[in-house]
């Protein structure tokens, strides 16, 4: 329920951003204003995702994929169109499922060196290591994958990978065995409270550090509303194949169909 929920707020964002043009700018902005409210869904259905997959490698490589056939598309289209592009946010996604899989590592790792001290070892794709090791390295990945995101500049980069982060936490400590939400008020509180905080710090950094005009940055504080949005998700059973891929297909599909409404518009205006 809740990527259906996303997936139309994410539509109507984009009708906003490609289609803005051509509608009296505060329809413009409240429609970017309604689509603040999707990401943080599907960053909170990525976490989750890993946290239910039974093959996190194959889960990364079907995300970057689809990553890449999305942002080929969306070159071409736009090479058409003469349409602006973006790294599109499933690179963003497949950068956080690296750094998801590299925080669990350093966990592992530092409980290692909790209970055994500097002698115990952690295994890596079948290589035994010192846990001290590993949990360096497990930091210098996530260094990485962090640097990587803000230099490709992926969509929502630092922000996108700390949010998943965020909801992983929330699932993995907060959430009970049946992976539903314990609705009491301090379940509720922790998550508007944390999803705020990350929302202020990355709008201090946009505005300051990027110069990115206020107005847009504060409206990017909207998505802490989603929180409300992922209170009410209900158990489920894991979604069925056509549905997943379904996701998949649509992300490029409905970007290269508005970007092709918005050319159209204009060379007949």
């Amino acid at each position: 329920m809740i990527k259906w929920i996303a997936m139309l707020l994410m539509v109507i964002d984009h009708i906003g951003y490609y289609l803005g043009d051509f509608v009296p700018t505060p329809v413009m902005l409240m429609l970017r204003l309604i689509g603040r409210l999707s990401f943080p869904l599907f960053a909170y259905s990525v976490a989750l995702g890993f946290s239910r997959t039974r093959d996190r490698s194959r889960y990364f490589l079907r995300m970057f994929l689809f990553a890449a056939i999305t942002q080929i598309m969306l070159i071409m289209t736009s090479r058409f169109t003469g349409s602006g592009t973006f790294v599109n946010v499933m690179f963003t996604f497949s950068l956080a499922i690296l750094f998801l899989a590299a925080t669990e590592f350093l966990e592992k790792s530092w409980r290692q060196i909790i209970s055994e001290k500097f002698n115990s070892r952690v295994e890596l794709f079948g290589i035994i290591m010192p846990a001290w090791l590993g949990f360096c390295a497990a930091i210098l990945t996530m260094l990485i994958i962090l640097f990587a995101s803000k230099y490709f500049r992926t969509d929502y980069n630092l922000f996108g990978i700390l949010s998943v982060l965020f909801f992983h936490i929330i699932i993995k400590y907060v959430l009970n065995p049946k992976l539903t939400l314990q609705k009491d008020k301090h379940t509720i509180f922790i998550m508007f409270i944390g999803f705020l905080a990350l929302n202020f710090a990355w709008a201090f950094i946009q505005i300051i550090l990027h110069l990115q005009p206020t107005y847009w940055a504060l409206m990017e504080m909207f998505s802490v509303g989603s929180i409300g949005i992922i209170l009410m998700d209900k158990p489920r059973p894991k979604p069925a194949a056509w549905e997943k891929y379904f996701f998949y297909f649509f992300y490029p599909m409905h970007m290269v169909l508005l970007m092709l409404v918005g050319y159209f518009l204009r060379i007949h205006n």
